[in-house]
């Protein structure tokens, strides 16, 4: 279970990494199953498109793979490690047992080069807005989920600015965020370098980057989340990215757990 030092680190810091958050047994297939899903995504054996994932299509290479609980890629290692007994133990401690369902995507890149500037998860937020609006912002936005990411090879991709989870941007952070489109240097910022089997659990609303080193062959990461469940839950928005989880064929491919998980998610999407 998460420590009450671990709690702290990430209310005040806005992450902490765990050692234990998947089972031993389970690592080595997770590394397998992705690489697999990788590889039938650059074949075009099956398409990840955000709508809806298809087969027998033109082939690309994957940076984000965002379907893989879809059964067309027919690896059901990724919702049962979502239903994990390792997963709960953390996740439980903040969001409590009532859970609906969040997301497993997975990095898959080869070659050095990737990279995503400095930002905030604030969606369709406002992102350049007053210290009243912004704080207003961190005070609300997605503080009902936990998400995190797990290293299936040392991966020290992350970067984050500590505690900016909780705090108006500076000036100067302003100009890297918005003049400069993401781009530079930002005072104070903290490389996570996870090694294969840690996870790190992390705040979407610290200021953060991802960047792969130049000699940096392989970015092989899986990234989670779960969502609190409450009885009151107001209807939402669909993200699009998760368009294909309607498709008649997913709800029965996922675990029992899942399906309630998923269930309690689908209830609340506002669809077309």
């Amino acid at each position: 279970m998460a420590s009450q030092e671990q709690i702290q680190q990430y209310n005040e810091q806005g992450y902490f990494i765990a050692d234990d958050a998947v089972a031993p047994e389970m690592l080595l297939p997770l590394t397998e199953a992705t690489r697999r899903t990788a590889d039938k995504v650059r074949s075009g054996e099956v398409v990840d498109n955000t709508d809806q994932i298809g087969t027998d299509g033109e082939g690309k290479n994957p940076v984000v793979i965002m379907g893989v609980m879809a059964p067309e890629f027919n690896e059901p290692i990724f919702a049962e490690y979502l239903a994990s007994e390792p997963v709960e133990r953390y996740v439980h401690p903040f969001l409590g047992e009532e859970l609906q369902l969040g997301w497993v995507t997975v990095f898959a890149i080869q070659g050095s080069g990737y990279q995503c500037g400095w930002h905030r998860d604030f969606g369709a937020e406002e992102r350049d807005g007053s210290y009243e609006v912004e704080m207003e912002i961190l005070s609300r936005y997605r503080k009902n989920l936990l998400k995190w990411h797990t290293a299936l090879v040392d991966d020290p991709c992350l970067w984050i600015v500590p505690g900016s989870q909780r705090r108006y941007r500076t000036e100067q952070e302003r100009e890297v965020l918005i003049s400069n489109k993401g781009v530079g240097d930002i005072p104070g910022a903290k490389q996570i370098k996870l090694k294969q089997g840690q996870t790190i659990f992390w705040n979407g609303n610290t200021i953060h980057r991802g960047i792969m080193p130049a000699e940096m062959e392989e970015r092989l990461t899986l990234c989670g989340c779960l969502v609190k469940h409450q009885a009151n839950d107001p209807l939402e928005t669909l993200d699009e990215r998760f368009r294909w989880r309607l498709a008649d064929n997913v709800r029965d491919a996922l675990p029992e757990k899942i399906q309630l998980y998923y269930d309690r998610w689908k209830r609340l999407q506002i669809l077309d």
